[in-house]
């Protein structure tokens, strides 16, 4: 007997019910999945948010830095220098700059997500 003639007589193989279960299974289980996924998503977009807000804030202490160390320069051209501060992700405003302390408020907003992420004392806070 060769192989041909075999594989016609061995119909082994899966029915159309059992395809149908293991497809209503695949759909559970995806139906499951799928929203952790998406809120594990959302948290990541937020935290990447606080981190573009972190580095603009760092941007904007030199550049407030930078200025207030020029010949003339005083608090307000600090806060100017801060406030002018632009990313590639995001702006930065309402920068409040001290003389001894630096910038102790400020204001981040992201050009994506449009979000808002606020600095007051030291504490971060997203804005809605």
């Amino acid at each position: 007997m060769n192989l041909v003639e075999r594989l016609k007589k061995d119909k082994k193989g899966f029915t159309l019910i059992e395809m149908i279960v293991v497809i209503v299974i695949l759909g559970i289980l995806l139906a499951i999945l799928v929203p952790g996924m998406i809120k594990y998503i959302d948290k990541a977009k937020d935290k990447q948010i606080m981190v573009n807000a972190h580095a603009a804030y760092m941007d904007a202490t030199t550049a407030a830095a930078e200025a207030y160390g020029l010949p003339g320069g005083d608090i307000e051209a600090a806060q100017d220098a801060a406030n002018d501060v632009k990313t590639a992700t995001g702006t930065v405003s309402g920068v409040t700059y001290e003389k001894d302390k630096g910038i102790t408020a400020m204001t981040y907003t992201d050009d994506a997500s449009k979000k808002t992420v606020k600095i007051e004392g030291g504490e971060w806070k997203e804005v809605e």
